[in-house]
Order: structure tokens, then C-alpha cells, then sequence
């Protein structure tokens, strides 16, 4: 297979393929690499925890996961992140969480990999969202062979929607939830019990949704396609359990896939209603109101560097609309063009200007760029190194967009405008050398 494409209420993620720089050779060196006649530094000091976007997939995930990881390095990608990564002596990991559930399902699904233990959706969430409190169990499964202390720090990558959810990881991690404590008291889940502000490094985004997209709005605010897509899942489970294909759904907590001890779902319509009008879901978390819902309950730590990468596929027309370059990937050119047409428009009270028309693909430009809510504090990475002053943390930097690049590039793709390797290795050498 050379071309996956992942559907998030019935929005389409894609992959264009690309070839390796011709002629490119890679030396390593103790800490070091030499790669196309340029030298990295890649000591690396925090093991790297990489989550995937919305309809993804990872590890723990079906059979086919290993020959098509999320991360690259199948079919035409130019890599597998995570391999090379490892290989290079950058501890890296990649997490599986649920591929349509809310940021904060996601949240408590990376801490239970982590730590090797039960997933606990908290007992005030899970009454408020009418679910069960508890899902798989990592135990037998930690994602770094060893339980997590919650006091090494780590580095947190989100791509698309998994930037919402480490962004609401890191916070809980620092500041718990108050109403998880008052719920449970002292059987809390120590995810939600804070006072581990120092235990993420870094919060890096990879065309992250921060700010949500009007796709969602579309996609959310039509009932009939979110009962669809509940009773596809609910289908899905009754016929093959937990695993579809390079998924494994994760909804069984929902009552729409099978629970870990259960070989097939049943059909349950209270489910696909709940899922259809409720708010614990990724569709809702990423329109608008949605994001600045989430926006509101996450926090900043003050130990923790931020930082956001953008990609951008739009161009403007003569008649003052976005269209997507010839090179995008023909799947994206119906959300992007359709988010290029939204200036000058209001969605869930916010005001379209160009930068929420500029789009890579399926994600605004202003969505992805940083936190609207933590706007006053943002900065340029490149303005402040150019300006010789130090990158510090709590607030968020954002990188120069890279134009001509589309939603997927991050995942093995990337070709424009710098390679695969050269794009990883910079990685490293800004988030631990700041």
C-alpha cells in the first residue's frame, strides 16, 4: 500500500509520497551525525513520546502496524521516525491511543502506557460523559518497558490532533483536575492529582489543532453523519472486535467497540446516541467552541518549552479565496479549498480573517499556530534566536510555516522545504540545546 487515507468524520488524511535527496549520505559519530555534507549534534537528554493525530494508529495497534507505522517508513515515506530515532540513540516511543476520542480519553490512555497501568478515565469524567471509568490495561505492555516515575522528563510530540491531547497531558501532569480530586479524594488517579510541573521538558506540535477547524463544524453540527459514523463504529466492533486492520478503535469504554476481555461489541444505539450528540469525542473537541472549551482547562507549566510547527498548502486566488498548490495531494484539495473560502465569515463566534483561510490542508493556519487563549505570550523561535535572546519556558514559540508542505508531511513524508533527516535531526538539536 502506498497511500493511506485516515478519516476522521469523514474528513480524509492523507499521505503524499516522496523520494529520498538523491546523493544524501549519513555518518554517525559518538553523539554526532553528518548527513549530506551538514553535522548534528544529537545528544539528547528526555526520551521522546510521539502521539499520533486523529483516525491514527500506533504500536499497540492491529497487525499491520508494523509494516505501515504512523510514523513512516512504508511504502515511499522517506522514514520510520521512531526507528531512526532509536538508532541513533534518540529514545523514542510512540503511543496508541484512541483514534476518535476526546483530548482527555487520549490524556489518560498515554498515562496508562506509560505507568503500566489501568486506563482510568476519571470517575467524575466518566459520570459526566456516561461511560465507564476504566479501559485497558498496560500493565503487561509499558510503552517504555519500564513504568514511568512521573519525574523524568519527557518530550511530548503531537501531530494534528494529538497536539490537543499532550498539550492536555502536560497540564494534568502539572496541576491535576480539581473535580477528578473531589470525586475520588484519595483514590485518585495520580494523572489527576498534579504537583509534577517539571515532569515534560518539551510540548512540540506538528500542525496541531489548537484552535480547532471549521471541518469539524461541519462535520459535528450534522447529526445524521455523527450517528453514521457512531453506528460504523459500533458495527465495526461487532464484527471484529477490537482490531480493524492498523487499528485497534479504543472505544469499548464507550460501549461502541469491544472492552479488552470482550472478543466482539453488541450492538448498542444508547452508545452511538451518546457518541452522536456528546461532547466526549474528538469531533467536538475539535470545532471551535469545542477547542476553546479545552483551551480554558489547560495550562501552561511554568518548566515546560512549547513549541508549534506549521505547514502551509494554500495559495490566493484573484478572487480573494485559498486554493491548495498543484503539488498538494489531490484528497486535501476539498477541506482546504473549502477553509479558503471562509474569510470574512463568523463560526462559533470567532471571526475567519486570512490567517484562519490559510490552511495546510485541513488545518487553519491560525489553529495551528498556538493556543488563541495563550496569544499574548507567543513568539517567533526565529525572531528571538535572531535576536540573540534566550527561549524560555511557559509560553509558546512558533516556527517559520513551511509553505508547501501539507497536513501529513510530518509522518515520513517530508521532502520540501528540507529532507526528512535534516528536518528530524534540527528537532533534536532545538529542543535540547533551546
Amino acid at each position: 500500500m502506498k497511500r493511506f487515507v485516515s478519516i476522521l468524520l469523514s474528513v480524509l488524511l492523507v499521505l503524499s509520497m516522496c523520494g529520498l535527496t538523491a546523493g544524501a549520505t549519513t555518518t554517525e559519530t559518538g553523539n554526532t551525525v553528518e548527513f549530506d555534507g551538514k553535522v548534528y549534534n544529537l545528544d539528547n537528554e528526555y526520551p521522546w513520546i510521539f502521539v499520533h493525530g486523529m483516525g491514527g494508529w500506533g504500536p499497540y495497534s492491529g497487525g499491520s502496524n508494523e509494516e505501515m507505522p504512523y510514523w513512516g517508513g512504508w511504502g515511499d515515506s522517506e522514514g520510520d521516525i521512531i526507528k531512526m530515532y532509536n538508532e541513533l540513540g534518540v529514545e523514542a516511543y510512540a503511543a496508541t491511543v484512541g483514534p476518535f476520542n476526546s483530548a482527555w480519553d487520549r490524556a489518560c490512555e498515554i498515562y496508562a502506557q506509560l505507568t503500566g497501568t489501568v486506563v482510568d478515565y476519571g470517575a467524575a469524567h466518566s459520570a459526566e460523559h456516561n461511560h465507564d471509568r476504566y479501559g485497558y490495561d498496560y500493565s503487561d505492555r509499558i510503552l517504555m518497558g519500564e513504568p514511568w516515575d512521573c519525574e523524568t522528563p519527557l518530550n511530548l510530540v503531537g501531530h494534528s490532533f494529538g497536539g490537543p491531547a499532550v498539550r492536555l497531558f502536560a497540564s494534568l501532569m502539572a496541576y491535576g483536575d480539581e473535580a477528578e480530586i473531589a470525586a475520588t479524594g484519595v483514590d485518585t488517579s495520580p494523572l489527576f492529582t498534579g504537583g509534577h510541573e517539571k515532569s515534560i521538558h518539551a510540548v512540540i506540535g506538528f500542525s496541531s489543532v489548537n484552535n480547532g477547524s471549521p471541518i469539524a463544524n461541519l462535520i459535528y453540527d450534522s447529526k445524521p453523519i455523527m450517528i453514521l459514523l457512531g453506528f460504523i463504529a459500533n458495527l465495526a466492533g461487532m464484527l471484529f472486535g477490537r482490531e480493524v486492520m492498523m487499528w485497534d478503535l479504543q472505544m469499548g469504554h464507550l460501549g461502541l467497540t469491544a472492552k479488552e476481555d470482550e472478543s466482539r461489541a453488541k450492538l448498542s444505539l444508547t452508545a452511538i446516541k451518546n457518541f452522536a450528540y456528546g461532547k466526549d469525542n474528538c469531533g467536538y473537541d475539535m470545532t471551535l467552541r469545542g477547542a476553546a472549551e479545552l483551551n480554558e482547562r489547560i495550562k501552561l507549566s511554568p518548566y515546560t518549552y512549547y513549541y508549534s510547527y506549521t505547514t502551509l498548502v494554500s495559495e490566493k486566488t484573484v478572487f480573494n479565496t485559498y486554493v491548495p498548490v498543484l503539488s498538494t495531494f489531490m484528497m486535501f484539495f476539498p477541506t482546504s479549498t473549502y477553509l479558503g473560502t471562509l474569510e470574512g465569515r463568523t463560526i462559533d463566534g470567532i471571526y475567519m480573517d486570512e490567517s484562519w483561510a490559510l490552511n495546510d490542508g485541513i488545518v487553519p493556519h491560525a489553529s495551528a499556530i498556538y493556543p488563541s487563549n495563550n496569544a499574548d505570550t507567543a513568539l517567533s523561535y526565529s525572531a528571538e534566536k535572531a535576536a540573540g535572546n534566550e527561549i524560555e519556558p511557559g509560553r509558546w514559540y512558533y516556527m517559520d510555516p513551511m509553505v508547501g508542505m501539507d497536513h501529513f508531511d510530518f509522518c515520513g513524508t517530508i521532502d520540501y522545504p528540507t529532507s526528512f533527516e535534516d528536518f528530524y535531526y534540527t528537532l533534536v538539536e532545538t529542543i535540547n540545546g533551546r
